[in-house]
């Protein structure tokens, strides 16, 4: 399917926040998401720095490679540490099963972190890869943007899954 389709096919599955019924997911999408400020062309982009914003993280987490975007961050959030325990960790994209192990270690190690998905549509593999980690038992709470996901495990939150226009 065509790439314009799958996101009409998703926009109109999604809601904006007057059909969020969580106040956490709620104040993230209305004082966070739909801020106006823009900081970058790219989409993803753009709602990670949204993110960094709104959840004012003290230390980021990468994967290997993304030392461009790491220094884009750090020029914007020049306070950002990017030593671990991470409050985020950051994947371009899902490209292994491995990644998902990881994504579980994480979570039992910081149990209020997050974890940002850029291009989770990215191809065919990627989407299987975020809708199996909508299944595992450590995310509590996902999000999808169509352009990036956002993985929460509180277990004190209730088990819900976001689509989320942007």
């Amino acid at each position: 399917m065509s790439g314009t389709f799958q996101y009409l096919k998703f926009w109109f599955k999604a809601t904006n926040q007057h059909g969020i019924h969580s106040p956490f997911i709620y104040r993230f999408v209305t004082k966070g998401l739909y801020i106006k400020h823009k900081y970058c062309r790219s989409k993803s982009l753009n709602i990670f720095f949204k993110c960094i914003n709104y959840f004012k993280p003290k230390s980021l987490g990468f994967e290997e490679g993304n030392e461009l975007l790491r220094n884009k961050v750090k020029d914007e959030f020049p306070s950002l540490s990017f030593k671990d325990p991470f409050d985020i960790k950051y994947y371009w994209t899902l490209v292994t099963e491995s990644q998902i192990l990881a994504m579980e270690n994480y979570a039992k190690q910081q149990p209020k972190g997050i974890i940002y998905i850029s291009d989770i549509r990215k191809n065919k593999t990627s989407k299987e890869l975020w809708d199996k980690l909508l299944l595992a038992d450590f995310v509590t709470v996902s999000v999808d943007m169509y352009f990036g996901g956002i993985l929460f495990f509180h277990k004190t939150q209730a088990r819900e899954h976001f689509k989320i226009r942007i």
